[in-house]
């Protein structure tokens, strides 16, 4: 059987696909990377597939190829890999959004009658792919899950006991940005730091108070110890009056979302 193929246009789709995909994976595994990176990861990605397909190789070569050469080509060169327990976790993840991309590009395939719609369907399933990540993601409960915060505010730092909640879907309405809360007792001595700090108010809704103002205080940075490390720069805290927890175990409450490509 004969087959033609366009190598420049399989090396287009090729980029793109591998382009949507890194950009998912970076997205899932909550990755510090610049979005710039991924750029040459799926150019890396498209170029080692077009070789493939257009050197005459054994098939076992080509699969090996295919299944890990040029996907770990791909994630070496497109992710800020640390460590190889990482590399693992985010090669299963590349299968996994692969498959979850395909299948949802493989329904809306029925509809495609011209070449251009291609490109336009790619960016549907990968938006699709993005919302069901985010239900699944909202599903999983972490009202359990605490971790180590560092706060800091110009020279002084102060490290706390944080908690992931579920029930946190505070925004910050003039930016947009998740909004995590802490305990004025736990940074007091950050507040006094270079003097006064920058104050704005957003309307907050708690027990016993339907319309309750909530002061945010502009952190230099917030830092999240855990399996995945992560900070944020230039962030902007709700400060609360009143304890948090009231056996004293953690003195913020974090928003999960903050961990979805940070603050803006």
């Amino acid at each position: 059987m004969y087959y033609e193929v366009y190598i420049d246009l399989l090396f287009l789709i090729n980029f793109m696909m591998d382009y949507l995909l890194l950009l998912a994976v970076r997205k899932i595994a909550v990755f510090d990377s610049p979005r710039v990176r991924i750029l040459p990861g799926a150019l890396v990605g498209a170029f080692l597939t077009c070789l493939t397909v257009a050197v005459p190789l054994p098939a076992v070569v080509k699969m090996v190829c295919f299944h890990l050469l040029i996907n770990s080509a791909m994630i070496l060169t497109g992710l800020r890999i640390r460590s190889l327990r990482q590399f693992v976790r985010v090669y299963l993840m590349l299968y996994a959004g692969g498959f979850l991309l395909g299948g949802i590009f493989g329904f809306f395939r029925q509809y495609i009658r011209t070449g251009s719609l291609f490109f336009l369907f790619a960016v549907i399933s990968y938006e699709l792919l993005g919302i069901i990540w985010k239900l699944m993601r909202h599903m999983q409960r972490m009202g359990t899950y605490t971790c180590r915060i560092q706060l800091r505010i110009g020279d002084k730092m102060t490290e706390i006991t944080g908690l992931f909640d579920t029930g946190n879907n505070l925004e910050d309405p003039q930016t947009g940005n998740p909004v995590c809360v802490v305990e004025k007792e736990a940074v007091k001595d950050l507040l006094t730091e270079k003097g006064e700090r920058p104050v704005r108010y957003i309307c907050c809704r708690s027990i016993g108070d339907e319309n309750g103002l909530l002061p945010l205080v502009k952190f230099d940075s917030l830092h999240i110890s855990g399996e995945e490390d992560r900070t944020i720069e230039d962030v902007w805290i709700g400060i609360s009056d009143t304890k948090i927890s009231a056996n004293g175990i953690y003195k913020m409450i974090l928003n999960p979302d903050i961990l979805v490509g940070g603050v803006k």
